[in-house]
Formats: C-alpha cells, structure tokens, sequence
C-alpha cells in the first residue's frame, strides 16, 4: 500500500506539472511583466474584463482540481479525510502562486483568490459530506465560442497580451456555470411510484456572460451582457449510473467523476432569468 501511496502522490504531482505548463503558455507566454500590482478587477460587475464569469471559474477550478486531487490519493491507498485535506491544500497553494504571478503579468486579485478559497472550501465540504455531495453539484457547460474558434485557426487577430490560442480556460463566451440540485437525491420524490425521472434531472442556478473574453473582433457590434437564471439541467451522472450501474463499474466511476463537475453542452434550459448589459466597455485583464 505504501508504493501505490507514492505512486499517487508522484501522479497528482504530474498533474500539476501539466497545470503550469499550460497555464505558462495560455497566460504568461508572450504576455509582458512588469512591477507587482495589487489591486482587484472588481467581483460581478458588468464593466468587468470577464462580466464576472472568472471568479465562477476561479471556484470551479480550485474545486475540481482539489476534488480529482482527493480521488487520485484515494485510488492510491491514502485515508479519505487525509486526500481530501491535501488535495485542497494543494489546489489553493496553487492558485495562490498564480495569482501572484498574476501580480506581476496582471494584478494581484483579492476577488479571484476569494473565488479560490470557497472553491476549495466547497470541495472539502462536498468530499466530507456524502448527504451534501448527493444533494449538489458546480458545474461548468462549455462549447467553444466562436470568437474563441476564430482566435485558434487564426482568422481572428489575436493580438499580444491580451489573448492566447491555448487560453480555453478564458473563453467565457462559452462557459456556463451552474449549481444543481439533483431532484433524485430527494428520496420522497425518487421513490414515488413514477419518480424515477427525477434521477435525471436537475434544478439549477446558472450564470454566463457573453461577449467580454475572448475579446470580439468588433466590441460595437457585441454588446458585452451577463445573464443569471434558474432552470432545469441534464443530470448527466445520474444517466450514466443508471445506465452503466451492474454493466461496467470502471465506467460508471469515471463518468461519475467527469459529471460531477461537466455539464453536457446545450442540457440546461433557462427557465427564469434576468440579464444585464455593460454601459460602458469592459476592463482589459485576464487569468
């Protein structure tokens, strides 16, 4: 047990050797440094750079890096409550180092490393909690946007500094985050004698913004907008369970993960929601 214990930990140890690698590519490489900064890019205001969506997905990351953490050190041996401490240890140990390296290719941002710290504070609680972890997920929905399709095959200009090709973490013209409720984890409504349908379905919170970054290649005719909604979702890991519960466990557990924070492109279906539109054109920033 204890060379599977090593073995794991030198696995999520490649796992973030891979994270910086990219991240020097998608956000540093070309970009140019300069003098620490320390300031803030605001939290959800609709004139900031990402309209808000990058602290939703400061959250998401440190969350889903600190949870696949845990189930890396958990395949290998480690006591659950340990994986789970080390993995979100580690994911806001990150994420702090980038944000101050931010600090010198950016700003050092307290609102991003705020979106860190309840990333990773969700996954101790949904790790910790198996009641917590049945009733909820954080997931993102994402399709590449168009813009952000243009930039890659090069048809957009993509100029230094404020943009990558590699920088799909950024394309938040894409993404759409969502916090869902699984109706199935509701045992009164599941076990009713037609409740079975609520495995697959979710009630959900959702939040994008549109038209911020990647940068449009003509902001007058892209109005930068935010939409927040309540809806219905896809519960993708519900399907996969039941569908290959009792045929294939591996694939059952894999699918389990990979949907615990992925939301299939076009399943959400906003139901209630309000939208809000930038006055005045947004800040250029980024990572």
């Amino acid at each position: 047990m204890k060379n599977h214990r090593i073995g794991a930990a030198i696995g999520l140890g490649s796992v973030y050797a891979g994270f910086a690698l990219w991240s020097y590519f998608a956000w540093y490489r070309g970009h140019p440094g300069r003098g620490f900064k320390f300031g803030g890019d605001g939290w959800l205001g609709s004139e900031t750079y990402a309209g808000g969506a990058d602290k939703f997905g400061h959250a998401w990351a440190t969350m889903g890096l600190a949870r696949g953490g845990t189930a890396i050190l958990d395949a290998g041996g480690w006591n659950h409550t340990q994986a789970t401490i080390v993995g979100a240890v580690l994911s806001e140990a990150l994420f702090f180092a980038v944000e101050v390296k931010d600090g010198y290719y950016y700003e050092f941002s307290p609102s991003d490393l705020t979106g860190d710290t309840l990333g990773a504070l969700a996954a101790v609680a949904l790790e910790l909690s198996p009641r917590l972890d049945e009733l909820f997920d954080f997931r993102v929905q994402y399709f590449p946007s168009d813009i952000y399709l243009r930039k890659v095959d090069g048809s957009s200009p993509c100029l230094q500094g404020h943009c990558s090709r590699w920088n799909i973490a950024e394309d938040y013209s894409g993404e759409t985050y969502l916090l869902a409720l699984h109706l199935g984890a509701i045992h009164q409504l599941r076990d009713m004698k037609y409740g079975s349908w609520s495995q697959f379905v979710d009630v959900a919170i959702g939040f994008d913004s549109r038209n911020y970054k990647p940068p449009p290649d003509d902001p007058t005719m892209s109005i930068p907008r935010q939409q927040l909604f309540l809806g219905v979702s896809l519960n993708a890991q519900g399907l996969c369970d039941w569908l290959f519960r009792g045929r294939s466990e591996p694939a059952r557990k894999i699918t389990h993960g990979l949907f615990e924070v992925l939301n299939l492109p076009f399943t959400s279906l906003p139901v209630v929601d309000t939208t809000r539109v930038a006055t005045h054109p947004p800040d250029m920033g980024g990572a």
